[in-house]
């Protein structure tokens, strides 16, 4: 395949993944706005789930099509310190309305649990020969039981969520709608996968790294999209969960896939080295910035001090990003 044709491939799957997102994002809107569902919940697994189906079919397809498991790591830590960054720049942007805002008490378990799987997958890399088991990794069901946790515990009733609801679209409607557009997004998921392999050999780049820009960029597009929609119709905690939820899911993508990584001379799904050393450092810290400035707006009153704080947490992951960038480009090194 001709290089031009495969750079153009890749722009036409975001342009997809993009117009996908925004309608998801507006359905998910009418859903939390027409039910008595919560929007914690609603953004938490609904939308998280589907915004999370690049992740999980590029990463299954990196284990059974391209067969490059080290791209798998560089994908859902990259996929979630992104989603951190892309979080930080949106409620930079949408300062204004972030006065307002209230944010579910649930994501402090949300985002502790986040932490607590950042330390286990933390125990994974550096500990991948001794945490084997056959061939997958004993900290992949850990991180498992850690999701299923993280349901269980999610307030599953409205909470009054503020939304622009459509009303030229009924509940059901919108949801099948919905639906219709997470199928399409398995498609666009998988073509990312081929392509992303086609361009990183091509740039000659390191797999881990390829997973973190490429195909980390490429599909947490969906949730900065919808995240950005739901914040432009005044549903903050819904984006919130968006991103919050996602994060969370893609862990569980890592035991999806060390389940399925049972081909004969497969590498190890948990593959360590620096630009998965640095996806972790860093998307630790920024799920720590992320969970002071929940805190910080739940707790105190807006004020001039306190929009300054806010300012300044904000700012942190996408900081976090660029550095991680500079460094695994050898601008620091």
């Amino acid at each position: 395949m001709p290089d031009w044709l495969v750079y153009i491939g890749y722009v036409a799957m975001v342009a997809i993944i993009v117009a996908l997102s925004i309608k998801l994002g507006k359905y998910v809107d009418i859903i939390d706005a027409k039910s008595n569902i919560s929007g914690a919940f609603i953004g938490g697994v609904m939308l998280a789930a589907v915004t999370s189906l690049p992740e999980l079919f590029t990463s299954l397809s990196a284990v059974w099509i391209v067969k490059e498991n080290s791209m798998i790591i560089g994908n859902i830590l990259g996929s979630d310190l992104i989603n951190f960054a892309f979080f930080g720049v949106i409620l930079l942007i949408f300062g204004r309305g972030l006065k307002k805002a209230e944010f579910s008490k649930f994501y402090y378990i949300a985002l502790g649990v986040t932490i607590g799987m950042y330390a286990f997958v933390a125990v994974g890399l550096y500990f991948a020969e001794w945490m084997q088991i056959t061939w997958f990794s004993a900290v992949s069901p850990v991180i498992l039981v850690l999701y299923v946790l993280f349901v269980k515990k999610m307030p599953k009733t409205s909470e009054n969520d503020d939304g622009k609801a459509d009303e030229n679209l009924t509940l059901s409607q919108a949801v099948v709608r919905f639906i219709i557009c997470a199928i399409v997004l398995i498609g666009a998921s998988i073509a990312m996968t081929y392509l992303t392999d086609i361009v990183a050999g091509n740039l000659g780049l390191g797999k881990t790294f390829a997973g973190a820009l490429f195909l980390g960029v490429a599909t947490s597009l969906p949730e900065l999209i919808s995240s950005v929609t739901l914040c432009y119709r005044g549903n903050y905690n819904a984006a919130a969960g968006n991103i919050i939820g996602s994060n969370v899911f893609n862990f569980t993508i890592l035991f999806v896939a060390d389940v399925f990584s049972f081909i004969p001379n497969s590498s190890q799904i948990y593959f360590l080295n620096g630009d998965s050393m640095w996806l972790l450092i860093f998307g630790a810290v920024a799920a720590v910035t992320t969970l002071g400035m929940i805190y910080v707006k739940n707790k105190f009153k807006p004020s001039c001090g306190v929009t300054v704080a806010l300012y300044a947490v904000n700012a942190v992951p996408p900081l976090l990003y660029l550095a991680y960038l500079l460094i695994t480009t050898g601008v620091f090194g």
